[in-house]
């Protein structure tokens, strides 16, 4: 346990892994037999066959999840998705909420020194989860002020914002609040901004249509949140 609730979990895979592109995801099937459907989890790192995720306690399957031995056996499929494109800019802002902050961490590894993390959370108990970002300087904000900036971490990336000059993007990833207010503070100027949705999955695979997400595309409104997903261009989505 990295922190109260949160969880890193090591999976050392049969054979080797596409290494795909940071954002995409997997469907884990979860130990035992409690849960039938497989749970979607971001890929945290991924290194020579060893597959790592973190996962934060909210139900059923992750609590079981939490319970697991090791040597014990899962199924795993993946990478899925369509992840972060990262195109030529002058800045990178990197934008977690919570448990959002393990859908980027993959981006963050590939971008290093060359973007600026701003991560969020409700007290300082739960920094741990960024315990490793620690050469980066992350930029906090904790709900309840125990540490870094008091607020929400939107405030905390508009407060900055003036610092970041010329051809900028935000990447980001935490609850649909969270997205909602970036995508106001940040809608004066229209930055660029590619949001990784988090969405309950069934299949993983595009085939249930239960992972649906409106888009302003009046001709077909709704994508796959596995398939078309699951990061999305901010300013194409509806929240």
């Amino acid at each position: 346990m990295l922190a109260p609730g949160y969880y890193l979990l090591q999976i050392r895979l049969a054979r080797s892994m596409d290494r795909g592109e940071p954002g995409q995801f997997i469907m884990l099937r979860i130990p035992g037999n409690e849960v039938f459907l497989r749970r979607p989890f971001g890929i945290y790192h991924y290194e020579r066959r060893v597959l790592t995720i973190m996962y934060r306690v909210v139900g059923k399957g992750t609590e079981r999840l939490s319970r697991a031995k090791k040597n014990e056996a899962v199924f795993v499929l993946g990478p899925l998705g369509q992840g972060f494109r990262v195109k030529q800019r002058d800045h990178y802002a990197v934008v977690a909420g919570g448990i959002g902050i393990a859908g980027v961490h993959s981006l963050i590894e590939a971008l290093g020194p060359e973007c600026t993390v701003f991560f969020g959370c409700g007290t300082a108990e739960e920094l741990a989860v960024i315990d490793d970002l620690a050469p980066l300087k992350p930029m906090v904000a904790t709900l309840d002020g125990s540490h870094g900036f008091k607020g929400n971490v939107v405030d905390l990336l508009t407060g900055q914002m003036k610092a970041m000059k010329g051809n900028r993007e935000i990447f980001a990833c935490g609850p649909d609040a969270m997205l909602k207010s970036l995508k106001k503070a940040i809608e004066k100027e229209k930055v660029p901004c590619q949001a990784l949705v988090e969405e309950r999955m069934a299949c993983g695979l595009g085939l249930c249509f239960g992972c649906v997400i409106e888009t302003i595309d009046e001709e077909e409104p709704f994508r796959r949140v596995c398939k078309e997903g699951p990061v999305f261009d901010l300013w194409q989505i509806r929240l």
